[in-house]
């Protein structure tokens, strides 16, 4: 039996799992353990990643903004 994933914990909501009799191809059943530290250097770069992105996205918005402004003032 495989186990694929589904509630784990106390609170059981829908079930118990998903289990397959037989391992679907190229399925390794253990994952390598992560350090902490090295868990908390992913996080920190996704953090820092998902902060430029977004602050990148909101000037793009505020430049487009202000050309689609200057276009419109521009044909009157």
């Amino acid at each position: 039996m495989v186990y694929l994933g589904g509630p784990r914990g106390r609170r059981r909501i829908f079930g118990r799992g998903i289990y397959l009799h037989d391992p679907p191809p190229g399925y390794h059943p253990t994952r390598p353990h992560v350090p902490l530290a090295q868990r908390r250097r992913i996080l920190r770069r996704e953090r820092l990643l998902l902060y430029v992105t977004g602050t990148l996205l909101v000037l793009l918005a505020g430049a487009m903004a202000v050309f689609i402004g200057l276009m419109i003032a521009g044909y009157r």
